[in-house]
């Protein structure tokens, strides 16, 4: 039987007797009421006087809010002989104790005999801490441990607090019962007695938990250790001095790293303290700026720290120095507020980067229970990503992003090989290249007209890579429907003060974390699709494409004139104010003599974006296409080239409405144009009379003489030497350097030397521009498959064959040239 049992015993039985002191109807007149003993604290008695002296030195309650008893009231002690003249009166001890205590007059009495003990000791203790010499206060920091058991058994799950670690009992129904030992049952008065703590790190257990994985008590060994029913660790600050050196050591030092609030005296946060071990460094450093006595407190917390996760976090960082990390340990790696890598299989401009928003939430405790190599069952759990979505605003998103498995359960593994890893541990030059690409996707927040590569290498190609025009405005506009394009404005939006900077915000926080796509119109295929941002760049412009034209040098400086002081809308000549001031440039002339290359040249030198146009682009509905390229091409400031534009240029017939209503189409929508439109034709003589008075310039291209031919052999020479010549080649014909294909076998280059000797032999042959490059690209591939450089011989061949089918194509038009038979057609 223990103290308070004890104690509970006496009093009832003290209460009996007194009750029966005071049940004898006829008492005797010389007998007096005996007083009622209570117990103290220390174990001695205490009589009705001493409690009467007690509450002469409180205020009266007969008036206090509550009231009093109206059956009794208290008298002043009856004056000597007075007693036998006058009844008795009893006073109500009870309530006045009630009342003093401040507890409910309903109150049982072991209840009112328990908080009567309490207000006794800290009356006492009061009285002690008083007593003490002030400079007793002035004690040492220290910190606590304190052992929290709960025991699941319980119905009402009591929470005991020991200051000893608490040891294993075979009772409970897991047969794995904690008791402790130095019990703390009134945790305010130990804080009131114990000064000198400056915070307590508290160790929790759970015992008989049916639901728990811990093992059942009977298979386990006899010398089980209790640490294995702890279930967490924590800290909770209990001196404002730690708690304002903490907070301010930490308000610069972990300024990206989420920690708690230490000015919240009492709080808790928990193991492993992720936040200290991510700016030990920088705390390390902020620690020296703190005064003695401050830094006498973080000194005492680092030692505890050190104590329970010192070793812990010498492996960690052994590890994640040599770039690896092990399942145990998985958490260590997740750090607030730093960029983390998603990688893809396919590209490495695919790979997604996030700002990490929380470290890892675990979503199974007992993932890392399994000693399997193999994928755990289920998700381990998640990080909170920050990344960003672009739809013509940037929108903040915030995404779950789920660890499903690791490498290796049992052993340490590389960390880029984690679905989802710090991107400080990726391959050199990643985080370069998607620092890059977020660059180029600010770029493209407005309209950009950009350069896509593509795998093509053969050198005889106009342009190597795609054009497209990135306007997400645009393709809103004729994409209504998509879901990406419903949006509304949230605070996370950048504003429109930030995206009309030149310079990106945030920095790698929001760059790296851009997507890694966006629309771009295909101006060579004319439709929308997604491209990867990290294949995009600047267009390079080809200026020396309108210098390499074999026309005269008037015509050159005339086209160049019309194209770059193309006169304002505002400033035209037309005296109907909405009218079009465009510029239109007709050329005709046969096929391969330049006039396609001509309208190319014409958007290089002038900086422009070409849209080019077919009859088959066109299809039946003409007018709702002409507008819609129209429109384009004066929304990006495009140069329209209108290839083989006969049939919008024929004459019109009475007896073919069709073809009169496409022309008259074209006529209205010429009218109000004020961009840049070439047409090219090889059957002029068939235009309508109308289309005369709208055109600016017409430039005739006649057929290739031998020099212009020689001119066009030796401008793809050179471009096919430039492209191939390489400053590292240890290929011992003409410095060029053997390179595979995209489609195979081995590019021998070419022997440039012997083919320039030879330039006027080609240049005999008649063969148009298109031709020429035709014939250059067939002997590269006849060099390729002889495993040779592409010569003189080579090209012979290929002439060859190309003379012999003009040959027959001239005996079946009984010796007529193609412009023999355009002329006598009156089409050319």
């Amino acid at each position: 039987m223990d103290r308070y049992e004890e104690y509970t015993n006496s009093s009832r039985s003290r209460r009996r007797q007194h009750d029966s002191s005071f049940s004898d109807v006829s008492p005797e007149p010389t007998s007096r009421p005996r007083a009622v003993r209570f117990p103290t604290s220390r174990g001695q008695p205490r009589n009705r006087d001493h409690i009467d002296q007690s509450l002469k030195s409180r205020p009266s309650f007969a008036n206090s809010e509550g009231g009093s008893d109206d059956n009794s009231s208290i008298s002043p002690r009856p004056r000597p002989g007075a007693r036998f003249q006058q009844p008795m009166t009893t006073i109500d001890w009870r309530g006045q104790l009630c009342r003093f205590l401040n507890i409910a007059p309903e109150s049982t009495d072991d209840f009112l005999l328990e908080s009567l003990d309490n207000a006794s000791e800290k009356l006492e203790e009061a009285e002690r801490l008083a007593a003490k010499k002030p400079e007793l206060y002035d004690l040492p920091p220290e910190y606590q441990e304190i052992h929290r058991v709960t025991c699941s058994s319980d119905r009402d799950r009591h929470t005991y607090l020991y200051l000893e670690e608490p040891f294993i009992v075979n009772s409970g129904p897991q047969n794995a019962h904690l008791r402790g030992s130095k019990a703390i049952h009134n945790f305010d008065l130990h804080l009131e007695r114990n000064k000198s703590i400056s915070f307590i790190a508290y160790k929790d257990y759970r015992c008989c938990d049916a639901s728990s994985s811990t093992q059942h008590f009977s298979d386990m060994s006899g010398d089980t250790e209790p640490s294995a029913l702890m279930i967490s660790e924590s800290v909770s600050i209990i001196s404002p001095v730690l708690a304002s050196a903490l907070n301010d050591i930490t308000r610069e030092a972990l300024a990206k790293v989420p920690h708690p609030n230490f000015l919240d005296i009492g709080n808790e946060f928990p193991s492993p303290y992720l936040w200290w071990f991510c700016g030990r460094e920088k705390i390390s450093e902020a620690e020296k700026l703190i005064n003695k006595h401050d830094q006498e407190h973080i000194s005492v917390f680092k030692t505890y720290l050190h104590s329970r996760l010192g070793v812990t976090w010498s492996i960690v960082d052994s590890l994640l120095s040599k770039g690896k990390i092990s399942a145990q340990y998985i958490e260590y790696l997740f750090v607030p507020n730093t960029i983390i890598l998603r990688p893809n299989n396919e590209a490495v401009g695919l790979h997604r980067a996030y700002l990490a928003d929380s470290g890892l939430n675990i979503i199974r405790e007992d993932w890392a229970q399994t000693s399997s190599r193999a994928r755990p069952n289920g998700r381990i759990g998640f990080i909170d990503g920050i990344s960003w979505t672009f739809n013509g605003t940037f929108q903040k998103t915030t995404s779950k992003l789920f660890i499903d498995w690791l490498p290796s359960m049992t052993d340490p593994f590389n960390i880029s090989d984690l679905m989802l890893y710090p991107i400080k541990f990726a391959e050199n030059g990643l985080e370069d290249t998607l620092r890059a690409r977020g660059e180029m996707f600010w770029k493209c927040r407005w309209r950009n007209y950009v350069s896509y590569s593509e795998d093509s290498n053969n050198g005889i190609q106009r342009t190597s890579d795609s054009r497209f025009m990135i306007d997400y405005a645009t393709y809103r506009q004729m994409h209504p429907s998509d879901p990406k394009n419903q949006h509304v404005t949230s605070d996370d939006d950048l504003k429109p003060d930030i995206m009309s900077q030149e310079e990106p915000p945030l920095n790698d926080d929001f760059l790296l974390c851009l997507p890694t796509a966006i629309p771009g119109f295909n101006m060579n295929k004319k439709e929308w699709t997604n491209l990867d941002v990290s294949r995009i760049t600047p267009v390079k412009w080809n200026t020396k494409a309108f210098e390499s034209l074999v026309v005269d040098e008037e015509t050159k400086e005339l086209i160049s004139a019309l194209v770059t002081n193309q006169i304002d809308a505002e400033k035209g000549t037309d005296l109907m104010s909405g009218k079009g001031n465009g510029l239109f440039i007709l050329l005709h002339g046969g096929p391969g003599t330049g006039k396609t290359l001509t309208a190319e040249s014409v958007a290089e030198v002038s900086k422009k974006p070409l849209y080019r146009v077919t009859c088959g682009d066109i299809g039946t509905k003409a007018e709702d296409y002409l507008e819609v390229v129209l429109l384009l091409g004066k929304t990006w400031g495009c140069v329209v080239l209108l290839d083989e534009a006969d049939v919008f240029l024929e004459q019109r017939r009475i007896f073919d409405l069709q073809r009169n209503a496409l022309v008259s189409v074209f006529l209205r929508v010429l009218e109000y144009y004020d961009g840049i439109l070439i047409l090219t034709s090889n059957r002029v003589g068939l235009f309508d009379e109308a289309f005369k008075s709208r055109i600016q310039l017409t430039l005739r291209y006649k057929k290739l003489e031998k020099p212009q031919r020689i001119q066009i052999w030796n401008n793809f020479i050179s471009r096919l030497e430039g492209f191939q010549l390489s400053p590292h080649s240890h290929s011992p014909i003409h410095g060029l350097e053997r390179k595979p294909s995209i489609h195979g076998g081995i590019d021998f280059g070419i022997n440039s030397k012997e083919v320039r000797r030879k330039l006027s032999d080609l240049a005999d042959a008649e063969l148009n521009g298109r031709e020429i490059r035709n014939a250059i690209s067939t002997a590269r591939q006849l060099a390729m498959f002889r495993k040779e450089p592409m010569g003189f011989e080579h090209l012979r061949v290929v002439i060859d064959e190309a003379k012999k089918f003009a040959g027959y194509l001239e005996e079946l038009r009984d010796g007529l040239t193609p412009d023999d038979i355009m002329k006598h057609e009156m089409t050319r």
